[in-house]
């Protein structure tokens, strides 16, 4: 399956997570980056 795709889903699930305030913007920005590098996705898209 493509990176960008995985990533981009990621994201959005960190974003679901943001909104129920389960996580922290600086925390999902910091976790969006890690997973960005470990899937190796080329794309640039932050929670």
């Amino acid at each position: 399956m493509n990176q960008n795709i995985n990533y981009i889903g990621m994201v959005n699930l960190l974003r679901h997570l943001q909104n129920a305030g389960l996580v922290s913007r600086k925390e999902a920005g910091r976790i969006a980056a890690r997973l960005r590098v470990e899937t190796g996705a080329d794309v640039i898209f932050f929670p």
